[in-house]
């Protein structure tokens, strides 16, 4: 029965992976003291190119909503052959990243505020231009051909509050009074997100890897299991 169990979660770790889309599938977007590990990760087909995707992140910009914030050309790189790609900076500590960005910052992750990471293709717009003109939580500005996938890291409730930039997708969070540090999906790929604990150390980061569910989540999974078999006999 434990390999059963065993089975069951491997493929939970895996699903999503081979469906022919490229999803985010875990954000490192802050953490305590200096935020040298900030990351992103996507999930997809083992090998697939990235040609014509764009990672971006719309937040406040100097104090409106809609502003990009963050631009990474995804155009150069490829899924790895495990089904995962990750995106991090030169300062980055927990291994497993399949491309260091050139530059200082080059992710620009803001911290406490509402942001929106999203997946686009076809993108023709720059680094800092207002997609939201008139701050109203619509997107005035598309300049992109489709959208593959977002997930907004959250501090609040919607609407904002007056003078809180709004965001604009599917949202995780807030982690006590701030967006969260750390975001992963379980099961890889197309699951829910869940928030991940904010220090790095002791964490539950796996860049470049399957995500795992926290340890409460992983035995309630594993009770759910059990239970269905036994209930198949």
């Amino acid at each position: 029965m434990t390999n059963k169990l065993l089975s069951v979660l491997a493929v939970l770790c895996l699903a999503g992976t081979a469906q022919g889309v490229v999803t985010i599938n875990e954000v490192r977007a802050d953490q305590s003291g200096v935020d040298n590990d900030e990351y992103f990760e996507l999930a997809g087909p083992a090998g697939m190119s990235l040609a014509g995707l764009t990672y971006l992140v719309i937040g406040d910009g100097t104090g409106a909503s809609g502003v990009v914030e963050t631009v990474v050309d995804l155009s150069a790189f490829s899924i790895s052959a495990d089904g995962y790609f990750c995106a991090a900076e030169t300062t980055f500590t927990l291994g497993g990243a399949d491309t260091i960005l050139a530059g200082a910052n080059p992710l620009n992750f803001e911290n406490t505020d509402n942001v929106t990471h999203m997946l686009v293709s076809g993108f023709s717009g720059a680094n800092l231009m207002d997609l939201d003109t008139n701050d109203d939580g619509v997107l005035d500005l598309t300049p992109w051909s489709s959208m593959l996938d977002s997930i907004a890291l959250v501090n609040g409730s919607m609407p904002p509050m007056a003078n809180v930039e709004w965001w604009y997708g599917p949202t995780v969070g807030p982690d006590g009074t701030f967006h969260p540090g750390h975001a992963y999906r379980f099961p890889n790929g197309s699951g829910p997100w869940n928030i991940g604990l904010f220090n790095v150390v002791g964490g539950q980061d796996t860049p470049g890897r399957a995500n795992t569910p926290a340890p409460g989540a992983l035995a309630l999974l594993g009770l759910g299991t059990l239970v269905a078999m036994r209930r198949r006999r």
